[in-house]
């Protein structure tokens, strides 16, 4: 309904404005009409998961002429877009390729060479701005991007570089920070050599003791689980017990939740007469997987990658715990293969 409400605004506004073309000139309507069919197209595209993967490349088109429609109706916002449009439109395509999502193993290189192309003309036209400091502030982009890149590509080509995706935020805060205190405080501070050298202190202590935290919270051990056990122990009386094990199976492999499947194991094996050791070793296969973090900062492709990851290991935890039950002699039913 919204996107057809869309439409019919789209083309009353266009009609309206073709009404009063005695006042535009024939570029200005070639550019008005063009950028109706591509509002058109956009909407369109959302029909079909493939062609609208395709949706970012039209947004890139449609903001170009837009910049074109003000540039030709604001003298002022000429004058700087003047310079730089012959890479505004590059420019606008390369962000489009970061944001394109295609189903494809290919996904971390094309997002990387769009963030390459994107920093790359990003930086040409940063540096043309009338600013003083547009070529570091320029230097600044290319830096933050560079960081997006390794980080993207690297964990896609060995899982020894996993550690970099969630390190990420991280390193991008850092830099940021970084960044503007010398780009736009330390100049500031020329001839008070004292200050300078408490506020780099005072950066190089933020940043160490930052990552120090993150080592720690790296070794915390996610305790949100134990409030639930009580709640689920009453229910599993109340159901059959392989409904009650089925479903504990699916809050773990679709939701990553391990108390109830913990807590029916528990219980089951107890009541069918299982040593402590036997019991023990079942629940340590479920208590020594962990999942897989999504970073704060992630493409959804990514966060989409590393879900399915996580559900692939805990559907092979699950396999691993019914082959041991099955060899001492205990069932625990089958486990869905990934489709």
């Amino acid at each position: 309904m919204r996107k057809i409400i869309g439409v019919v605004l789209a083309t009353v506004l266009t009609i309206l404005t073709l009404a009063g073309s005695g006042m535009y000139s024939f570029k200005g309507l070639y550019l008005l009409l063009t950028m109706y069919v591509l509002y058109i197209a956009y909407e369109v595209m959302d029909f079909h998961e493939i062609v609208s993967a395709f949706r970012p490349f039209v947004v890139a088109f449609s903001v170009y002429l837009a910049i074109e429609v003000v540039a030709m109706n604001v003298p002022e916002f000429a004058v700087y877009v003047a310079p730089i449009e012959p890479l505004i439109l590059p420019f606008l395509l390369s962000v489009a390729l970061v944001k394109f999502e295609f189903p494809t193993r290919y996904q971390p290189a094309i997002t990387t060479v769009g963030l390459i192309l994107t920093a790359y003309f990003g930086y040409r036209i940063i540096s043309m701005l009338p600013l003083k400091i547009s070529g570091e502030i320029g230097a600044v982009f290319v830096v933050l991007l560079a960081l997006l890149s390794v980080t993207t590509l690297l964990p896609s080509l060995h899982e020894r570089f996993e550690f970099l995706r969630n390190v990420r935020s991280f390193l991008i805060t850092t830099a940021i920070v970084v960044s503007v205190y010398y780009v736009l405080i330390r100049p500031t501070l020329v001839g008070r050599p004292g200050l300078i050298n408490l506020f780099d202190w005072i950066i190089v202590l933020g940043v160490a003791i930052k990552a120090g935290s993150m080592l720690r919270s790296g070794m915390v051990v996610d305790e949100s689980e134990i409030v639930k056990l009580h709640e689920y122990r009453v229910s599993v009386r109340r159901e059959e017990i392989v409904e009650a094990i089925e479903r504990a199976k699916r809050e773990f492999v679709d939701r990553g939740i391990k108390s109830p499947l913990i807590v029916v194991l528990v219980q089951t094996l107890t009541s069918a007469g299982l040593s402590f050791d036997d019991i023990a070793r079942v629940v340590s296969y479920i208590i020594a997987h962990e999942d897989a973090k999504v970073p704060k900062l992630s493409f959804p492709w990514e966060r989409r990658m590393i879900e399915k990851k996580n559900r692939k290991m805990r559907k092979k935890v699950l396999e691993e715990v019914r082959r041991y039950l099955e060899g001492i002699g205990v069932g625990l039913g089958g486990v869905q293969k990934e489709m």
